[in-house]
């Protein structure tokens, strides 16, 4: 007999559609209510806790660190120092902390990669913090300024001038500070000169008066002494006022 052909039939499973694609609002996000309620709950009593505990900081009286003003750095960089080498450093150095191969600060114990971040660290407000200082630098006054302003002056005319000039202007100079010392004995000599009379006067007084010729003609006799000597010391030769030494006249 003939055989009866048959197709195949696929059997497909079936659509199980959820409750939100039943009413046909698939495309919306669904949110748990609750766990984000307990979320918010959480963040407002952090919080809360977070400003009573600032509160209670402002309460409490600290000492007040008084930092000295941002000043100039003394010693010497080097931040070239490594160019065109290669540092190694082992595992042992990196625990022992040991890397002075590297741009290492041993004030903030910390490694840098390079020179430019060394030098954005060492700039920085946390470097100068360590190290006791603000980021504030100290007004200068205005002597300090015009006490640099001279000393840049006299670096640019130093520059300037010839070994001969730099020669004659140190010799006006010492010129000068022998004249100010000479005025300055000739005024000691004068005071000294002055207290001597003084003390005699008041000895006279006294004594009513008395006899004090001889010690009186002792102490003119001490004074034209004092007066004489820059005189015959210069007539001996000792001149100065310069390096050439006194001028024979004749």
């Amino acid at each position: 007999g003939r055989s009866a052909f048959r197709p195949f039939l696929r059997q497909t499973p079936p659509i199980v559609m959820s409750k939100a694609a039943k009413d046909g609002n698939s495309f919306r996000r669904e949110w748990d209510k609750e766990a984000f309620e307990k979320k918010a709950k959480e963040r407002l009593e952090a919080e809360l806790a977070l400003e009573e505990d600032r509160e209670t900081r402002k309460d409490t009286t600290h000492a007040i660190v008084q930092r000295a003003p941002l000043q100039r750095r003394t010693e010497e960089l080097r931040l070239d120092k490594y160019v065109n080498t290669r540092q190694v450093i082992s595992g042992a150095q990196a625990i022992a902390g040991s890397m002075n191969g590297t741009y290492h600060c041993k004030v903030c114990d910390c490694v840098l990669r390079d020179s430019a971040n060394y030098l954005l660290h060492i700039n920085g407000r946390k470097h100068n913090r360590m190290l006791g200082m603000t980021m504030r630098a100290e007004r200068s006054t205005v002597e300090e300024v015009r006490a640099r302003l001279e000393t840049h002056k006299q670096e640019r005319l130093d520059q300037e001038m010839s070994a001969d000039e730099k020669a004659a202007l140190f010799l006006e100079q010492f010129d000068e500070r022998v004249r100010q010392r000479e005025e300055e004995q000739r005024e000691l000599a004068r005071e000294k000169r002055r207290a001597q009379k003084a003390q005699q006067n008041e000895r006279t007084q006294q004594t009513g008066g008395g006899d004090t010729g001889p010690s009186r003609a002792a102490a003119d006799v001490a004074a034209e002494a004092d007066e004489a000597e820059p005189s015959e010391m210069t007539a001996m030769g000792f001149e100065f006022a310069g390096f050439g030494g006194s001028k024979k006249n004749g």
